[in-house]
């Protein structure tokens, strides 16, 4: 019987996965009730952190979303 079990499925996954990851974001709600994502992304060792919108002004071919760094 060759039927692999979910955790080995996983851990096949999760390796290639890992590797790719740049990085992660949770959803969060503005105070108009629209959702928007709060994380960072890592490049070459940098942890950027950053927001993204939904584009709620497309017009043509623009952009769905747009992500922004968080600078203080």
């Amino acid at each position: 019987m060759q039927e692999e079990t979910s955790s080995n499925s996983l851990k096949k996954q999760s390796s290639k996965w890992t590797q790719n990851k740049l990085g992660v974001f949770w959803v969060k709600t503005r105070e108009n009730g629209k959702p928007y994502l709060s994380g960072q992304l890592e490049i070459n060792g940098k942890k950027i952190p950053c927001f993204i919108f939904k584009n709620d002004y497309q017009e043509g071919n623009t952009p769905h979303f747009q992500i922004f760094e968080v600078t203080e």
